[in-house]
């Protein structure tokens, strides 16, 4: 603070004014990041982009607790004029948006392993921010029609925040061993491979990718499956030729990809459909509101454009979770799952038709043995 105060009064006053407006900002630059270039990680070895997403996901939860920490110290002051407070309850409107970027996107919950058996940390983290937005939320408190505006928006930031934490707890090893011997079992009495036309193989390559992924999280967590199941596994994947068998490991990889590194452990589950309707309609209901009964003259005009913009990409991340919902494998395996009718054939071929065939990069890291043993020869 000493330094700031020998600064020029103009390069003062515009950092006291962008303050919380820049770590705003910054906090939903990155959550675009995250949203866009998480996916990309999967299918892309470019260097660039894994430095983009792991800067963005380490950078993400920290911006957004200090911009939380800036609103709370700035709503501690109720003094001022009435368009200074008119700010303070505009920003203070801003917590339950930090909420839902601490929630994080689907598409990326955790950047490795390593991050899912932190999720202790991301439950304290949740009690603690929770009660700061709680804090900035009832400081702001009023008889204005933008404090019930931001009742909905914040119990999307709590689902959304809740929704992460029980997706790395769900992800972390403990958690892991225990689910893994019923998915196994489950997976392999609801295994029903069949004879199809050449035009049709990508439906067995899926069902046998589930049913491998089952079998290697199994493995993943040091459990052995017994002698009949290995034989069974064996006997499926030597009935394809050697591009089949890649392609069953292509989606077998990506499935399990998918359960450690995103969502998809929730959003693909009943509980986590549910939770994306209520989302949905809370976001979209909130930001017609907004746009409809608040004078838009009463508050800062950046203001109102930063708040548009938090309404725009929530919005946005609700319909991209949806897309991803949709035009998935998981899906796709969920029709075949129930298929048999015209409809789910129908829809079947249609997201077949949609989606990208690229499942991953088509590169892996090589480790030099030669080097390796240059390097021990000249330690000798």
């Amino acid at each position: 603070m000493t330094m700031l105060k020998k600064l020029p009064e103009k390069v003062l006053n515009l950092w006291n004014n962008w303050e919380i407006r820049g770590m705003v900002l910054l906090s939903l630059l990155l959550q675009t990041i995250l949203i866009v270039f998480g996916p990309r990680r999967k299918t892309s070895g470019r260097i660039l982009i894994r430095i983009l997403v792991w800067s963005a996901y380490l950078s993400a939860d920290m911006v957004a607790t200090v911009a939380l920490g800036t609103l709370a110290r700035s709503q501690g002051d109720s003094s001022g004029d009435r368009s200074e407070k008119a700010n303070n309850s505009i920003q203070a409107f801003w917590a339950p948006f930090l909420l839902l970027h601490l929630g994080g996107p689907d598409t990326i919950t955790a950047y490795s392993n390593e991050d899912n058996e932190l999720w202790k940390r991301h439950l304290l983290g949740l009690v603690v921010q929770v009660g700061v937005a709680f804090y900035v939320f009832s400081k702001s408190w009023g008889s204005g029609i933008l404090t019930f505006i931001a009742i909905p928006m914040f119990v999307v930031g709590v689902v959304k925040y809740a929704e992460r934490t029980w997706v790395l707890w769900s992800s972390c090893s403990k958690s892991l061993k225990n689910s893994s011997l019923s998915d196994f079992w489950g997976s392999c009495r609801r295994l029903r491979i069949s004879k199809t036309p050449q035009q049709d193989l990508q439906r067995n390559y899926l069902l046998k990718a589930y049913v491998f992924s089952n079998i290697s999280m199994f493995v993943m967590q040091d459990l052995i499956p017994d002698i009949p199941s290995l034989i069974r596994s064996r006997e499926l994947i030597s009935k394809n030729e050697a591009d089949g068998a890649f392609k069953v490991v292509e989606a077998e990889l990506g499935l399990i990809y998918d359960m450690l590194y995103t969502k998809a452990p929730l959003i693909y589950s009943r509980a986590g459909i549910i939770l994306r309707c209520i989302s949905s309609l809370l976001s979209v209901t909130a930001f017609i509101t907004f746009q409809v009964k608040i004078d838009k003259h009463d508050y800062s005009t950046t203001d109102i454009a930063i708040t548009y913009l938090l309404f725009a990409a929530a919005v946005f991340l609700e319909f991209y979770a949806f897309l991803c919902l949709v035009l998935s494998d998981w899906t796709m395996i969920w029709l075949i799952y129930k298929g048999g009718n015209a409809q789910t054939g129908a829809i079947y071929s249609l997201i077949r038709k949609l989606t990208r065939s690229e499942r991953w990069s088509r590169s892996i890291s090589q480790y030099n043995l030669a080097d390796e043993c240059e390097s021990e020869r000249f330690e000798w």
